[in-house]
C-alpha cells in the first residue's frame, strides 16, 4: 500500500465508485446507537444507511472488535511488512459487491518527509478508498497545544500512539493547518481525560494602564454576558488561540449570529479537500490572551472588523505590524530594517515565538479595535532583539533535545 506521494496512482476503485462528500453527512455518530446493525465478515455496520446517487450505501461507523470507527474519526490503516498509516476517514459505504469500503485522507508522517520529529505528522489532500478489513483501529492526532496536554496527562506507553499535526502538504508546498476544524476532531477520546485550560478574565485596560472609554465598556459588556456584536453579513476578523496558530487573525464573513454564536466562513482557509472554505460556529464574544511583549489593550476581544490597510507607510524597529503569512495576518513587531534596497524586515512573531523575514507589501500597521474604534499601538524601539533571539533559540534546542532523547 502506498500513499501520499504527488504521484499516488489512487486505485480504480476510488474514481469508479465516487462517494458522497463528507460534508453531506447530517451528524457524527451518536455516543448510545440504537438502530440497526447490519453483519459482515470481520466487521459489522453501525447505524441507519443512506443512499445516495450512486445507489450506494453510505454509513455512520462500523465496529471491529470492539471498537467502533465512525466518519471524521482518525484511524490506523495497515500497510505492506506491518507498517500503520494514520487516514482521516471521510466515508463509510457499501460497493456493488457488498464490500465495506473506507473512504481515507491520508497523513504523512516522518518516514514520508523527512526532516520532521516521529510523533508529527501532515496532513495531505490525497484520497484513497480502502478495504473496511485494512482498519487496523483508532487513532489519536492532536494540535501541537492539546499534544503537549496529552503528555502530561498519559502514559509513555500511551503516548507512543499519539500524533501531533499542525500543517498540511499541498501543491507541493508545506503550510499550517489548523486541525481542530477538522469534524469529529473533539469527539477522540483523549480529550475525556485532558482538561483544556480556562481563559482568564482580564480586567479592562490598556497596555500604559490608562482607562480603556467608556464608550468600550458600555459596547462590549460582552466580555461577561457573551452578547454578540456583529450581526449576519458582516466582514470580521478572528484572533486564533490554537497552539501552532497563535496571534494571527483570520478574515472571516459571518453567515449566521446569534446571542452568544456566530457562524463563519474563513474567507482564505479551504478544505484539504477542496470542498470550499471552512466554515464554523464560534464564540461572539471572547477576552483575548494578553501578548507577551505587553504592547496589546487588555480586554480587547477576538473578533474585530477588517482591519483597514496601510499604503505607503514606513515601519522602523520596535513598530507593532500586521503580516501576511500562512493565509492570515500574524501580530508582530518589527526587529530589524531593510539593508540596501531590499524591502524585506524581519519581524519577530510574539505568539509563536519565532522570526520570519517578511516583504513590506506583506506588512500592514497593527492596530487594536477597542471602544467601537481603531487604536495605534505604542511603538517598542527599545526592544531586547537579543533577549527575543535567545528564547526562540532555547525553544527549538529544548524541541530538538527532546526528539533526539532515548525512550525510557
Amino acid at each position: 500500500m502506498s500513499h501520499g506521494g504527488a504521484s499516488l496512482d489512487f486505485p480504480s476503485i476510488a474514481q469508479n465508485d465516487k462517494t458522497r462528500e463528507s460534508s453531506e453527512l447530517e451528524s457524527d455518530v451518536p455516543n448510545n446507537i440504537q438502530s440497526q446493525m447490519i453483519h459482515g465478515q470481520n466487521c459489522i455496520w453501525s447505524g441507519e444507511s443512506s443512499v445516495c446517487s450512486k445507489k450506494l450505501k453510505h454509513y455512520p461507523a462500523f465496529i471491529r472488535d470492539g471498537t467502533t470507527v465512525a466518519v471524521h474519526s482518525f484511524a490506523l490503516i495497515k500497510g505492506e511488512e506491518e507498517n500503520q498509516h494514520i487516514g482521516y476517514v471521510e466515508d463509510l459505504y457499501e460497493d456493488y459487491s457488498g464490500h465495506k469500503m473506507v473512504k481515507v485522507r491520508w497523513f504523512n508522517s516522518s518516514e514520508e518527509v523527512g526532516g520532521i520529529p516521529s510523533h508529527e505528522v501532515m496532513i495531505t489532500p490525497h484520497v484513497e478508498v480502502v478495504s473496511a478489513e485494512c482498519i487496523g483501529g483508532l487513532a489519536t492526532v492532536l494540535t501541537p497545544k492539546h499534544y503537549q496536554q496529552c503528555l502530561a496527562v498519559v502514559s509513555q506507553d500511551f503516548s507512543d500512539g499519539v500524533y501531533m499535526c499542525s500543517r498540511q502538504i499541498k501543491n507541493n508546498k508545506v503550510s499550517s493547518f489548523p486541525l481542530c476544524k477538522l469534524r469529529g476532531y473533539s469527539n477522540q477520546t483523549i480529550f475525556s481525560i485532558l482538561n483544556p485550560p480556562v481563559i482568564p478574565q482580564i480586567p479592562l485596560s490598556s497596555p500604559s494602564n490608562k482607562e480603556v472609554p467608556s464608550s468600550f465598556e458600555q459596547k462590549l459588556k460582552g466580555v461577561d454576558d457573551g452578547r454578540c456584536c456583529f450581526g449576519a453579513g458582516e466582514e470580521i476578523e478572528v484572533l486564533s488561540c490554537d497552539s501552532g496558530l497563535r496571534g494571527c487573525w483570520h478574515r472571516c464573513k459571518i453567515l449566521k449570529a446569534k446571542k452568544k454564536h456566530l457562524k463563519v466562513v474563513y474567507v482564505d482557509v479551504e478544505h484539504v479537500d477542496g470542498l470550499g472554505n471552512i466554515e464554523e460556529w464560534i464564540a461572539a464574544c471572547r477576552v483575548a490572551d494578553p501578548d507577551k511583549l505587553g504592547m496589546r489593550y487588555l480586554g480587547r476581544h477576538t473578533i474585530r472588523p477588517w482591519a483597514p490597510s496601510c499604503s505607503n507607510a514606513c515601519f522602523s524597529i520596535g513598530d507593532a505590524v500586521d503580516a501576511w503569512w500562512c493565509n492570515a495576518w500574524w501580530e508582530g513587531v518589527v526587529v530589524a530594517t531593510p539593508i540596501l534596497a531590499i524591502d524585506t524586515f524581519c519581524v519577530y512573531f510574539p505568539g509563536e515565538n519565532r522570526f520570519e523575514d517578511c516583504e513590506k507589501k506583506n506588512l500592514r500597521c497593527s492596530k487594536d479595535w477597542v471602544g467601537n474604534k481603531w487604536l495605534e499601538i505604542q511603538p517598542k524601539p527599545n526592544i531586547d532583539i537579543l533577549n527575543l533571539q535567545t528564547t526562540v533559540d532555547t525553544q527549538a534546542l529544548a524541541s530538538s533535545q527532546k526528539e533526539e532523547a532515548p525512550a525510557k
